[in-house]
């Protein structure tokens, strides 16, 4: 038997992927559900080293993902990314935090059979051409520096460079060194050329490198 878990907060998905198991995969059984990673690492799932855990990106606690999968990890379980998410660098921040693999919500049930037996063994499993593609973006390679990251969310947020400035007690001048180095560095690991701080903020939220919610971005383009 594989013991599986899940940390998903859409309780009706998870009935009806153990309803799935229980008809079409025996060997399967799923042994615990939570909506986030405290609640999961509080239930007593017996071994977790047998366990292969599934783990929504997005969850109501806004948790971060790379911490979500190095917690679910420590305790010996395979990590399983299944998530209707696309933005390459949120995967990407799963999988080099130790996630075995992706599983997309919109691919068919059969795979994410496939997947989770593929993960006992510990290989990587994609499971179809557009996770693929996901997985393999160069825009999952972005990597810019916490300072860089906070400039941009801040931006995105729509607040003047001078009033970001104050609160990152920064002055302009090393705010705009900030936001230039991080044009170059995007433009270099993804490949895209970045025309401007607009175009940077609009890639950089779109491609998950940032995350800030659709209501609070203006796309300030200063």
């Amino acid at each position: 038997m594989i013991r599986v878990a899940a940390v998903d907060d859409h309780p009706i998905l998870l009935d009806g992927i153990a309803a799935h198991f229980a008809r079409h995969a025996p060997d399967i059984v799923l042994v615990g559900t939570a909506e986030d990673v405290d609640a999961l690492l509080a239930e007593d799932l017996g071994d977790e080293e047998a366990l292969v855990i599934l783990l929504d990106l997005r969850l109501r606690d806004s948790s971060d993902i790379g911490s979500n999968v190095r917690r679910l990890r420590a305790t010996g379980a395979r990590v399983l990314v299944f998530t209707g998410e696309q933005r390459p660098a949120l995967v990407r921040r799963a999988l080099d935090a130790g996630a075995s693999g992706l599983v997309l919500k919109e691919d068919p049930q059969d795979r994410l059979v496939e997947a989770i037996r593929t993960a006992r063994t510990g290989e990587l499993y994609v499971s179809s051409r557009l996770a693929h593609s996901i997985v393999t973006d160069p825009r999952g390679r972005v990597r810019l520096s916490a300072r860089q990251l906070q400039v941009l969310e801040l931006i995105a947020k729509g607040l003047p460079h001078e009033d970001i400035a104050r609160m990152l007690h920064i002055t302009p001048d090393t705010l705009r060194t900030h936001r230039r180095r991080a044009i170059r560095a995007y433009a270099e690991a993804s490949g895209v050329p970045v025309e401007g701080t607009g175009e940077l903020v609009y890639r950089a939220v779109a491609d998950g490198v940032i995350d800030v919610a659709p209501d609070l971005w203006k796309g300030n383009g200063r």
